[in-house]
């Protein structure tokens, strides 16, 4: 019996406790997020500066929308068994999320002339770009420990659970984007 169909006290299995944590995890995260849209709006209003960059910001919403299609794609292909469709879609993922962090410090290069930190809407907008980032970057690296498991033939299409809970951090980063590009860029 694998350790993911182990059943465990309370009649769970491991793969039912990894989802259970995974999911426990990102309702977790996104209160955190939650908070600072909150403070935002309890701050400021719906007050933002001129200088700030909507379209830049559309631009990397495109970019995020764009990476979960390849990490959705990267999941597909290992539930059918298409390890090296894994690989190619993770690589596409990450390299949109390389992407991605480049362009958010390069408006960051720009805006601290615009809103520096030091101003209300300055210290919100870094820090909630920034932590948006910081999770990004720990999704980018999920997704290569992901990459080098499937690189060692870990992943079938009937056991694939770590795709899965990578992919699904990835969705949640990205979503969390979302919101995060409309507080703070339009409205």
């Amino acid at each position: 019996m694998s350790s993911e169909a182990a059943v465990y006290e309370g009649g769970y299995t491991r793969l039912q406790i990894n989802r259970m944590g995974l999911w426990f995890f990102i309702i977790s995260e996104a209160f955190m997020f939650l908070a600072l849209h909150s403070y935002r709006f309890l701050a400021l209003g719906t007050e933002k500066p001129e200088a700030v960059n909507v379209f830049l910001g559309g631009v990397l919403t495109v970019i995020l929308l764009a990476s979960s299609v390849t990490a959705h794609q990267a999941e597909k292909a290992i539930a059918r068994g298409d390890t090296a469709g894994l690989q190619r879609g993770l690589m596409a993922t990450m390299g949109l999320g390389v992407l991605f962090l480049l362009l958010v410090a390069y408006e960051w290069g720009v805006a601290f002339g615009e809103f520096p930190p030091s101003t209300p809407f300055g210290s919100i907008f870094y820090l909630t770009t920034g932590m948006h980032a910081l999770h990004l970057l720990s999704g980018i690296g999920v997704l290569a420990l992901v990459y080098k498991a499937a690189k060692r033939g870990i992943f079938t299409a009937e056991s694939h659970w770590g795709v899965q809970g990578g992919v699904l951090y990835w969705h949640f980063v990205d979503v969390v984007w979302l919101s995060v590009f409309t507080s703070l860029y339009l409205l």
